[in-house]
């Protein structure tokens, strides 16, 4: 006989009028693109966060009291390092409670309710804790980006730089370490991939490779959450967005050829 205490906490479902969709993936991944164009959509609801500061990015994590952030759990670079930073159907707090509170939590910042078929949160870490979120929500849609390691390293180090001490350009030291870290935190994605029901995995690199990529990836969304179909242009006009640039990965590898050049590690 099983012991009780490692069986999944039973939690409600959640109706189907207010499904969540969590967006999640590494800092620097493209979760804020993905997330600001779906929150354009007009059947969707999205958090603003009046007097939030600009780096923090809208993420609901910051307004909840449930789980640690992501910064107390190491911050960009290293969370996923963090035992606390991975969440499941079997944590402690996988409870009715904490689903009620989060609800309340976010309750003050839904924008664009009326007519909407989900409610979007957006937060890196979301994609180590998606089991425990599908826990407290089991109808829940978990969204996670993936960009290239090397191009995540280097731009995490460098705003890691220019946040922490006013330094021009991230140490080869740290560039590993984000690296490294990205290696953590997708081995413990894959891990939890076949425990959630309803997941998508969205590649950087190809939803930017063009417009018709990013249309492919958006409707193949939309279907999935039961949405209409709208047309990437209008979701990135109606978010105040530029089009969506092919080349966001273009300079990680020229820095990553002439460092290699110069005999970096």
């Amino acid at each position: 006989m099983s012991d009780p205490s490692d069986q999944p906490h039973a939690v409600a479902a959640t109706p189907a009028a207010a499904r969540f969709v969590f967006v999640g993936g590494l800092h620097r991944s493209g979760t804020s693109l993905l997330a600001e164009l779906l929150k354009a959509h007009p059947e969707v609801a999205g958090q603003v966060i009046d007097g939030m500061p600009k780096e923090l990015e809208q993420e609901g994590q910051h307004v909840q009291r449930v789980y640690p952030v992501d910064d107390a759990l190491g911050g960009p670079g290293a969370f996923a390092h963090n035992p606390l930073a991975h969440m499941t159907e079997r944590h402690p707090l996988a409870t009715a409670a904490s689903a009620a509170r989060l609800e309340a939590d976010w309750a003050p910042h839904w924008r664009g309710v009326e007519g909407a078929k989900v409610r979007l949160e957006k937060s890196p870490s979301n994609m180590l804790r998606a089991r425990f979120l599908q826990a407290l929500w089991p109808n829940s849609y978990h969204l996670i980006i993936v960009r290239h390691p090397v191009a995540v390293a280097f731009a995490t180090a460098a705003w890691a730089a220019r946040h922490g001490g006013g330094k021009r350009a991230a140490s080869a030291a740290s560039v590993i370490e984000c690296a490294r870290h990205w290696l953590r935190a997708h081995d413990l994605l894959l891990a939890d991939l076949s425990s959630l029901t309803n997941v998508r995995i969205v590649r950087l690199e190809e939803f930017v490779s063009s417009p018709e990529a990013a249309q492919r990836t958006i409707d193949a969304i939309c279907a999935d959450l039961g949405l209409r179909r709208v047309a990437v242009g209008e979701l990135e006009a109606a978010a105040g967005r530029g089009a969506i640039s092919a080349g966001v990965n273009r300079k990680y590898w020229r820095t990553c050829k002439d460092e290699a050049e110069d005999g970096q590690p």
